[in-house]
């Protein structure tokens, strides 16, 4: 997947209240959210792109658990991945992954968000190794048989479980449901420090079935 793209539209939302993540500070884009529902808005759409695309989870989760404690977590319904096609400054063409994530006032989760699938051999999580290498252990589980394989994520490596699941669904695997299919759900997890202290990071999980 190619590096990080931006859109011109960074810092604000469109006619149809969509805020596209870029390089500005986190809350620089809650803010743009939580200014979105308090002006009367019942729906808001966080857009990124590349490596942004962790960024946007993390927006998404500070709103519902800081600002927006009505906002349920949204189900599979309210969250697209996918691939776009975009030109580079030297005027080649690259494909890029993006997340987009569309919140509601009122929003109801969804039946299978609190799935605990930690026991489950056919559970790729995504760290800091090579992306490839992810790639091929999900080509891996399918090939092995396995009709689903979840992947799992968090903080920064979120951008990277995405670009797997691209890779994998455009390259791989021709099997795989069109970009709507996969069935995920993003959240925040404490997790503990070195220091002893806990902190909450956002994570991310996509279930791929053939």
């Amino acid at each position: 997947m190619a590096e990080e793209i931006q859109n011109n539209k960074t810092n604000g939302a469109d006619g149809e209240n969509t805020i596209y993540i870029g390089k500005k500070p986190t809350m620089n884009y809650v803010l743009a959210v939580v200014t979105q529902f308090n002006s009367g808005q019942s729906k808001v759409t966080i857009k990124a792109r590349g490596n942004a695309i962790s960024r946007a989870v993390d927006v998404a989760e500070i709103v519902r658990n800081r600002f927006m404690p009505g906002i349920s977590p949204p189900g599979s319904e309210g969250i697209k991945i996918g691939s776009e096609e975009l030109a580079n400054e030297d005027g080649t063409k690259s494909k890029v992954s993006f997340i987009q994530i569309s919140a509601k006032v009122g929003q109801a989760a969804s039946a299978g968000e609190s799935a605990h699938l930690e026991g489950q051999d056919n559970v790729i999580y995504i760290g800091k190794k090579p992306t490839m290498n992810y790639v091929l252990a999900v080509v891996t589980q399918f090939n092995s048989g396995q009709s689903k394989v979840t992947i799992k994520a968090r903080g920064n490596a979120i951008s990277k479980a995405v670009d797997v699941v691209e890779i994998a669904r455009n390259r791989f695997i021709t099997a795989m449901p069109n970009p709507s299919g996969p069935s995920i759900t993003i959240k925040s997890e404490e997790v503990q420090n070195e220091d002893g202290t806990k902190s909450k990071v956002s994570s991310m999980q996509i279930v791929l079935s053939k």
